[in-house]
């Protein structure tokens, strides 16, 4: 019965306010009334964390999982999704997951996430439990072993609407038969699994992995979503374009790291696709011009574009996005090479973000490298000079640690290619940076100097800023309200945290 002024809400629908909150957040809302207390103790979502690094309760997480499972059983509730978060670091936690995996399909669970720091490889996934389980509709994997013992794997759950795999072994053609026995996945994630067939070289291996991406896509008429992060799956971006017989994808990612990318080529090719995203890393941090990874994209329907990395590749779009379409492309550069961003790093840069022209861009760069000594002044001026200006919806500029003169210099190349309408900023001073400026003062004296100081000759620092018209700085607390751009530079060190932006008004071009 609901007290006096309380609103009675059925269970239901408290289970459904309650599924948007953290379990910790849902744990709370017990001292509401009793409905729901009653509510939480009938979840139908099961979700077991076990906090990192916390041994002294490894016991206590153990014990409250095992009762909540067993009161769930004896009183004949019913779950529709378990997510498990534990690790693995001995042949009694492996019983534990196991047991709990099993009795969590048992009482109703369609959606499995599990999540098991396993370094050792102790954890193999009881698959003939989870694949046989013909309720499953989502599965979401990262840290385990997918290995039967016999040769063939009766797979079930030809319901399966979801599958991510994310550092799993399994044999190299498991994979495929999976996909090939559920029909009506419309969401596929393969991050850095590895195959456990170590009998295969590597050329084998990547002959395999075609063969899959071949069978994966015939096999995926309705996928909408797809996230790849394994290297046997490159070729899907070369020669055949199997992307584009997937007439409803809408989501890509993809996900590279590499010691080299200069024979790197990627073509993405789909009439559906939406968004894509596409992370690329160098491994070794030394990518030098001239030995970039190509990229092609054939996308008409495209509406958001996000990059991150630190190898900008050389960007090509075959087709253009239909002319009555707005979209968008998010840019997020890491320079960390040795000796810092070059005058053909900013020249890459630049080439890049022409490309998109088209689309609203917002541009994000982390500069972190303490052994810069100097920057590429004396090629500055044959490619600095001429870079064409480009108009940025935002820019966010986070230079950690750089000594103040490469700081002046960073900025100086940066306006020259760029007249952002907002700068963001959320400024953290660092103890061990402590010696160096923030980047919000880097900026503002920058600013401040461009809008004072107007120079003629483009080979004049901070020639960039001569089209700068005015700067107005605003300060976030609750909201947004505006200060006083010099008063950016009174604030105290002590405010270890600091939310600014800066709107910047331009002449036209």
């Amino acid at each position: 019965m609901a007290t006096a002024g309380e609103i009675q809400f059925p269970e239901p629908i408290i289970h459904h306010l309650q599924s948007f909150l953290t379990r910790k957040e849902a744990a709370r809302t017990t001292i509401v009334s009793k409905s729901w207390h009653s509510a939480w103790s009938t979840r139908p979502n099961l979700d077991f964390k076990e906090r990192p690094c916390d041994y002294s309760r490894i016991d206590e997480f153990s014990k409250y999982a095992k009762k909540t499972i067993k009161r769930y059983e004896q009183s004949n509730l019913k779950i529709e999704s378990f997510k498990l978060c534990m690790k693995i670091n001995w042949y009694g936690r492996v019983d534990l997951a196991k047991k709990l995996i099993v009795k969590a399909l048992k009482i109703g669970a369609t959606r499995l996430s599990l999540r098991l720091n396993d370094r050792s490889n102790r954890f193999v996934l009881p698959h003939e439990v989870v694949f046989g389980a013909e309720n499953l509709i989502g599965l979401s994997v990262k840290g385990c072993t997918i290995n039967p013992d016999d040769d063939e794997m009766v797979i079930k759950c030809s319901r399966l609407e979801s599958l991510s795999l994310d550092e799993v072994y399994i044999p190299s053609d498991l994979v495929s038969n999976i996909i090939s026995s559920c029909p009506l996945i419309e969401n596929l994630s393969l991050l850095s699994y590895t195959y456990s067939d170590y009998e295969y070289d590597d050329d084998e291996i990547e002959n395999n992995g075609y063969e899959e991406a071949v069978g994966l896509v015939n096999n995926l008429g309705r996928l909408r979503c797809l996230v790849l992060g394994s290297v046997s799956f490159e070729k899907l971006f070369s020669g055949d374009d199997l992307l584009s017989k997937l007439p409803f994808l809408e989501d890509f990612t993809l996900y590279l790291e590499r010691n080299n990318f200069e024979e790197v080529d990627i073509q993405i090719s789909n009439c559906s696709l939406e968004r894509i995203k596409l992370e690329l890393e160098d491994q070794r941090h030394m990518h030098s011009s001239g030995k970039r990874p190509r990229v092609k994209l054939d996308v008409p329907s495209i509406r958001k574009f996000t990059f991150e990395g630190d190898v900008i590749p050389s960007l090509s779009l075959i087709s253009t996005p239909y002319s009555s379409r707005e979209w968008e492309s998010y840019v997020s550069v890491k320079c960390q090479r040795y000796g810092g961003p070059t005058a053909f790093w900013f020249g890459e840069l630049c080439e890049f973000l022409t490309t998109l022209r088209q689309s609203k861009t917002h541009l994000s760069l982390l500069v972190d490298n303490h052994n810069w000594t100097s920057f590429d002044y004396k090629v500055r001026d044959n490619i600095i000079q001429g870079l064409r200006k480009h108009e940025l919806e935002s820019l966010a500029i986070n230079m950690r640690g750089i000594p103040s003169l490469n700081c002046y210099a960073l900025l100086d190349g940066l306006f020259r290619l760029c007249r952002p309408k907002m700068i963001t900023q959320y400024d953290k001073q660092q103890r061990y940076h402590s010696k160096y400026k923030r980047n919000i003062d880097f900026l503002c004296l920058t600013l401040e100097q461009g809008m004072k100081v107007k120079v003629s000759r483009p080979s004049q620092f901070m020639y960039g800023l001569n089209d700068l018209e005015e700067v107005n700085a605003q300060s976030f607390d609750v909201e947004w309200r505006p200060i006083p751009l010099e008063s950016l530079l009174d604030i105290a060190d002590e405010q270890q945290h600091q939310r600014v932006r800066l709107l910047l008004k331009w002449k036209p071009s």
